[in-house]
C-alpha cells in the first residue's frame, strides 16, 4: 500500500510544470518527508528516487532539444521570409525595369519606323502619304498641319490620318502670316487655343478648330522653316512629337539639298535654263502628249549674232553676261508652260506647245525685239546685241522630235545668211 501511494505521489510530482529544478526540489523534499512520516525504509524508496529524477532530467533535455530545434527553425523561417521579401522586391524592381525597357523599345523602333518612312521621300508632294502613316501607327490625332516656309517653295499640307486623305496648298504666302498671328513668336513649343489660330487657318484657306493644338517651330539655318500642327497631342505623345519633329526637320534638309542637287543636274548654271540634255527629254514628252491630243506645236532655234567676235573683243567674262541677260529676256518674254534650254555655246532652244506657225512668228519676234531693244551692261562696257531665230512647225514641218529640231535649225542658218536679227520659218526655205 505504501508503495502505491508513493508512486502515485511520483507521477503527480512528474505532471508539476515547473523548471526541472523546482520538481526535482519539490520531489526530494516531499520523497523525505513521506518517508519521515511514513516511517518508510530509505534504502528501499531510494532507487524510485533516482529512476524518477533521471526521467525528468531526460524529459527536460529533449525538451531544451525540442526547444532549440524549434528556435533554429524559427530562425531559418525568419531568415527565409527576409530572403523571400527581398526576391519579391527585386522581382518588383525587375518588372518596372522591364516595362521601362518595353517602353524604350517600343520607342525606338517608332523612331526606326519615323525614320524608315521618310527616307523614302525624295519629293515634297510624296510626304503627305507617309505622315498619314506614321500618324496612325505611333500617334492618336485627327488632323495634322505641316506649314512649309521656304520663300520660293512654300507650302502646307493638312493630313486626315482616320479618313486616309491630305490636301497640298502649294505657292502660299506666309509673308506676315505667321507674325501677324502671333504664332511661334519665340520660337518656342506649345499647346495653343484652336480659336486663337482660327485666323491662321483662314489665311491658309482651311475652317478647322479644335480646342487645343500642339505646335512644334522646326529650325533649319537659325530660322523657322516650317511649323508642325498636331491636333489635341496627348501629353505622353509630346516627346515622340518633338522626335519626329526632329526627322522632319532632316528631311526638309534632305529635300532641299535634293532640289538643289536636281536643279543643278537639270539646269545650265549660268543662264539657268534647261541644260541640253533634260531639255530634250522633257521636249520629246511633251511632244508625245501634243500627238495624243493631236495639237499643234512650234520649235525655235535662236542664235545670238556675231557672238564670236564679241567674246574676242570684251572677253568671255562679257560674254557670260550676254547670255545670262539673253536666256532672261526669252523667259521674260515665254509662258510657264513653254520649255526654254541652252542647247549649246550661244545657241537656245525654245518649245511652244499648243501654238500655230502664226502665234510662234509672234513670240519669236517679240524675244527678237526685245534682245534688240536691250542695252547690256558688263562691267564697264555698254553692248548692243541681235538674235537670229529659226521656226519649225508640228505637224507641218515635222512629225519626230528630232526632225523638228534638225528643220528650225535649217531656218536658223538660212536667217544667218540673209543678214542676221531676222526670224525665219522652216516653211519659208523648203
Amino acid at each position: 500500500m505504501n508503495e502505491f501511494l508513493f508512486l502515485i505521489f511520483l507521477a503527480a510530482a512528474f505532471l508539476i510544470k515547473k523548471d526541472i529544478k523546482y520538481r526535482i526540489i519539490i520531489l526530494a523534499v516531499s520523497f523525505f518527508v513521506i518517508i519521515y512520516i511514513r516511517h518508510l525504509s530509505l534504502l528501499h524508496y531510494l532507487p524510485w528516487l533516482f529512476a524518477y529524477a533521471g526521467v525528468f532530467i531526460l524529459s527536460a533535455l529533449d525538451k531544451n532539444i525540442a526547444c532549440s530545434s524549434s528556435s533554429g527553425f524559427d530562425l531559418k523561417h525568419a531568415d527565409i521570409a527576409k530572403q523571400l521579401k527581398k526576391s519579391e522586391q527585386k522581382l518588383t524592381e525587375m518588372e518596372k525595369v522591364n516595362k521601362q525597357l518595353q517602353f524604350e523599345v517600343t520607342k525606338i523602333t517608332g523612331f526606326f519606323e519615323i525614320s524608315k518612312e521618310l527616307t523614302k521621300v525624295m519629293y515634297v508632294q510624296q510626304l503627305p502619304p507617309v505622315i498619314i502613316n506614321i500618324v496612325k501607327g505611333s500617334f492618336e490625332i485627327d488632323f495634322l498641319a505641316l506649314l512649309i516656309l521656304e520663300e520660293e517653295k512654300s507650302c502646307t499640307i493638312f493630313v486626315y490620318p482616320n479618313r486616309n486623305s491630305y490636301e497640298i496648298k502649294e505657292h502660299i504666302d506666309f509673308k506676315n502670316i505667321v507674325d501677324s498671328e502671333k504664332i511661334i513668336m519665340d520660337e518656342e513649343s506649345g499647346f495653343y487655343d484652336g480659336k486663337d489660330l482660327m485666323p491662321l487657318f483662314a489665311k491658309l484657306g482651311h475652317g478647322y478648330s479644335q480646342n487645343k493644338m500642339y505646335l512644334i517651330p522646326i529650325i533649319l539655318e537659325g530660322k523657322i522653316k516650317s511649323i508642325l500642327m498636331l491636333d489635341d497631342l496627348p501629353e505622353d505623345k509630346i516627346d515622340l512629337a518633338h522626335t519626329f519633329a526632329g526627322f522632319l526637320s532632316l528631311t526638309l534638309r534632305k529635300l532641299k539639298l535634293y532640289g538643289k542637287v536636281q536643279e543643278l543636274a537639270i539646269t545650265d548654271e549660268l543662264t539657268q535654263v534647261f541644260v541640253r540634255r533634260h531639255f530634250q527629254d522633257v521636249y520629246a514628252e511633251e511632244l508625245q502628249r501634243l500627238k495624243d491630243k493631236k495639237s499643234e506645236a512650234c520649235f525655235l532655234m535662236l542664235d545670238l549674232d556675231k557672238f564670236k567676235n564679241c567674246n574676242d573683243s570684251f572677253g568671255h567674262l562679257v560674254g557670260d553676261i550676254l547670255l545670262k541677260e539673253t536666256a532672261s529676256i526669252i523667259q521674260q518674254n515665254v509662258r510657264e508652260v513653254d520649255l526654254v534650254g541652252r542647247y549649246g555655246g550661244e545657241e537656245f532652244c525654245i518649245f511652244l506647245p499648243e501654238t500655230n506657225l502664226e502665234n510662234g512668228m509672234l513670240v519669236a519676234e517679240r524675244i527678237r525685239k526685245a534682245v534688240e531693244k536691250n542695252n547690256f551692261r558688263a562691267y564697264d562696257e555698254m553692248l548692243k546685241i541681235t538674235v537670229s531665230i529659226g521656226i519649225s512647225c508640228y505637224p507641218q514641218d515635222a512629225s519626230e522630235s528630232v526632225d523638228l529640231i534638225e528643220k528650225a535649225d535649217l531656218a536658223l542658218y538660212s536667217a544667218k545668211r540673209k543678214g542676221r536679227n531676222r526670224t525665219i520659218a522652216y516653211n519659208a526655205i523648203k
